[in-house]
This record gives structure tokens, sequence and C-alpha cells, in this order.
């Protein structure tokens, strides 16, 4: 990611939607689209409050804020 675009947080992955990261992966590469899953995951705690903070935030920039939601609610929607 480029230091110099804004970066915003598109989404919170709960739990039960830990499985969409690879699907998001290679859905985001196919569209060029940078982004970056930051953790919530606490080893001091053993991840023991994932399940109230969830999994972790999506981050993407600004630039692509609209087509990653997009794409992030059409899959959500594919794999309810």
């Amino acid at each position: 990611m480029n230091n110099e675009e804004k970066i915003v947080k598109i989404y919170t992955l709960e739990k039960e939607h830990e499985y969409l990261i690879p699907l998001l992966q290679e859905t985001f590469d196919k569209e060029n689209i940078d982004f970056r899953i930051k953790s919530k995951y606490d080893t001091a705690y053993d991840g023991i409050f994932v399940t109230q903070k969830g999994v972790g935030d999506i981050y993407v920039f600004e630039k692509d804020k609209d087509k990653a939601e997009s794409i992030l609610e059409d899959l959500l929607k594919e794999t309810e």
C-alpha cells in the first residue's frame, strides 16, 4: 500500500466470516484492489475476545472503497 494515499476501514470480519479471507484475497487481487486485514487476535488473552471484537478489520485505499464494499457485500450475500 502506498503511504501517501488515505486508507479506510470498510468492514470488521466476525468469527463466522473468517472463511471469507481467501475469497477476498482472490477477488480483490483480480480487481487490483490492495487491502490489508488488521488482526484483532490477542495472544495475551488467547483470542477470547474475538467473538466480541471480530477477527480483524479490512482496510483499502479510499479510492477503492466503493468497489471493495460492493465486492464484499456480494460475497457475503453469496455465502449466506
